[in-house]
């Protein structure tokens, strides 16, 4: 009787430890990391990340100037960046760079696309960055879809 219950213990016991190793790697594999407020996507199907050098340096530009207020994904205090220029929310690449680079001027010439944009997202934040026009690229880059 003692061998037939050292066997079920002994058998629970794997089963009880094999049951949380595997939550354990499940877990671990499936938490998303987030770097700066920015939400990595997931991969799918063994794809790898498909940023080029110029979209990696493009995502420190993004980090350092953008996530504040932006996601790639969701809307925040600003819109979703991803896709934003291909998507029509801009008339163009230049447009967008002219705009992230002084909104207020725009806005004082009564630009219009500008006063549309500053109505749809109440707040008192004006864009003002003085990036070259290659982290301007790199952020192009980094958040065209």
């Amino acid at each position: 009787m003692k061998k037939v219950t050292n066997k079920i213990v002994f058998l629970l016991s794997l089963f009880l430890i094999s049951t949380i190793g595997t939550m354990a790697f499940v877990y671990v594999k499936s938490k998303q990391k987030m770097v700066c407020a920015t939400e990595v996507p997931r991969l799918i199907c063994g794809t790898e990340n498909m940023l080029t050098e110029i979209g990696f340096k493009g995502r420190d530009v993004f980090n350092t100037n953008c996530a504040t207020c932006h996601k790639l994904y969701k809307k925040m205090s600003g819109p979703s960046l991803k896709g934003i220029v291909q998507n029509g929310h801009y008339p163009s690449t230049d447009y967008f760079i002219k705009y992230m680079r002084n909104e207020q001027s725009l806005i004082e010439q009564n630009d219009q696309f500008a006063l549309a944009i500053n109505e749809k997202y109440t707040f008192d934040y004006k864009h003002h960055f003085e990036l070259s026009d290659l982290e301007f690229q790199q952020l192009l880059e980094y958040i065209a879809e």
